[in-house]
């Protein structure tokens, strides 16, 4: 079962009527992003590595504004680092996430050959290997723009696909 948003409405109502100076002094930029939760998808596979012949790696993140405020998601980079190596992707494209709603995002990026067959070899020497998620995320709303940095969000564990296609190779 889904639950595509949280009744948060009600406790936010009384709040929204207030003039837009007032808001801006208690809800800053920081508490803002203080009120936006950002993990890894609970259910399913959260985040895959598939080391096969074009090799790539999927994370699905929830992010949940519990903020009284409609926000947009403006822009997003994050660092994924798995098996020794750091991977960078970016999400360039908006979308808008309602006072309540968990939103979902995908993040994807090839892994370049040479870094995809380092990784394999350090998965292989330690298949209990985790990795962890860094990033920057933009946001905008009716009152202010504002940052969301996610730092070490660890205790990642993809499900790895194709290893043994790069152990083959080499």
């Amino acid at each position: 079962m889904e639950f595509p948003s949280i009744p948060i409405g009600g406790v936010w109502t009384l709040v929204k009527w207030l003039p837009t100076f007032l808001l801006k002094r208690h809800f800053s930029k920081d508490r803002l992003a203080e009120l936006v939760y950002v993990d890894l998808r609970p259910r399913h596979d959260s985040a895959v590595v598939d080391f096969g012949e074009s090799a790539s790696y999927d994370l699905w993140l929830n992010i949940i504004n519990l903020s009284p405020f409609e926000i947009e998601l403006d822009r997003a980079e994050f660092r994924f680092v798995f098996g020794g190596i750091r991977l960078t992707s970016a999400i360039l494209k908006r979308q808008r996430i309602h006072s309540g709603e968990i939103a979902q995002i995908h993040v994807s990026a090839v892994i370049p050959d040479g870094t995809a067959n380092q990784s394999v070899r350090n998965y292989t020497l330690n298949p209990e290997i985790t990795g962890w998620l860094e990033g920057s995320i933009e946001f905008n709303c009716s009152l202010h723009s504002f940052p969301k940095e996610i730092r070490n969000l660890s205790g990642v564990t993809p499900r790895v696909r194709n290893e043994k296609f790069r152990q083959n190779r080499e």
